[in-house]
């Protein structure tokens, strides 16, 4: 009985599936990182091997921070909706998506000398860097 209700169901329902992907950048090749040493490796070292940053934030002084990262936004998107009665329409939306941005983040001393090689989500490696905008002064 069960099974004949769900037949009937999807026959008077509208059923769709969507794949989506995204790719922004191409991730750092991680043989390249192999050839970055901290406390020896310096900023032009760095990017002859790892070319040009996605983004560069001041630390103290004359420290910096470089990163290297890639989104990646890919699954699947499912969704039905059926009519319950005149004018009544039931439905539901699924969505199993990834939204990665994937990457690493090098920090410089002040003589942008390679202190560290961190690895993860931008968004996470990034927090200590981000600033809050200025508030008006009157």
């Amino acid at each position: 009985m069960s099974a004949a209700l769900g037949l009937a169901l999807l026959a008077s329902s509208c059923v769709k599936a969507q794949y989506e992907r995204h790719i922004v950048l191409q991730p750092v090749a991680a043989d390249g990182l192999q050839h970055l040493a901290p406390g020896e490796s310096d900023l032009e070292h760095c990017l002859a091997v790892l070319g040009a940053p996605n983004f560069v934030w001041e630390r103290r002084g004359d420290a910096i921070a470089i990163a290297y990262g890639a989104y990646r936004h890919q699954g699947w998107q499912v969704g039905a909706s059926v009519n319950v009665t005149r004018g009544v329409n039931a439905s539901f939306d699924y969505g199993e998506l990834e939204a990665l941005s994937r990457g690493y983040v090098l920090l410089f001393d002040e003589h942008w000398k390679l202190e560290n090689i961190s690895g993860g989500l931008l968004r996470d490696l990034s927090a200590e860097f981000e600033r809050t905008p200025p508030q008006s002064v009157e």
